[in-house]
This record gives C-alpha cells, structure tokens and sequence, in this order.
C-alpha cells in the first residue's frame, strides 16, 4: 500500500482548518512564507485541525502547514519522530 504524502501547503486560515479532518490522528508541519519548517507536531487521538489551528500566529512567521493523517497514534508519533529528524526544526525540542 502506498504511503499517502503530506497535504498541499496551505495558509493558516479558518476556512483552509475547516477542511483538516478532525477525527484522524497525524502529524502537521507548521511553515513560513518561504517554505521552511519551523515547527512539527501530532494529534494522537484526532484534533488534527484543531491542533493546527492552536499555533496560528504562534510562531514568527508561521503562516502556513501541511498535514497527513495516519492509520493510529502510535504511526502519529513516529512519524513526527521521523520527521523531526530529518528536518530539525527550530521551534521542536529534542526528541
């Protein structure tokens, strides 16, 4: 089965969260203008939108994020495990 890649970047706004789905757990990477990651994040037990919609205007310059849903939290956390790693963003603590 194919991996599902994450979603397009989209600008932090109310109508773009309405259309996170909100019961699945997944991780989300929250982006500036030049496409940057500053920050990754996941929702275990769903949220997913409502966790993107937490960090608006949170961090300097993080206007917009992508997301990808995931089969379960565990598959949540490693992934964000994963992508933290490979992205070291400035706004994640060590993990």
């Amino acid at each position: 089965m194919a991996m599902k890649k994450f979603s397009p970047v989209r600008t932090i706004t109310k109508g773009n969260i309405e259309k996170v789905p909100g019961d699945k757990p997944g991780v989300y990477r929250i982006k500036n203008a030049e496409g940057d990651v500053l920050y990754i994040g996941k929702a275990k037990g769903g949220r997913l939108d409502d966790r993107i919609a937490e960090h608006k205007g949170e961090f300097e310059g993080g206007t917009r994020f992508q997301y990808k849903t995931t089969p379960s939290k565990e598959a949540a956390e490693s992934l964000e495990r994963r992508e933290i790693r490979e992205y070291k963003p400035p706004k994640n603590k060590d993990k």
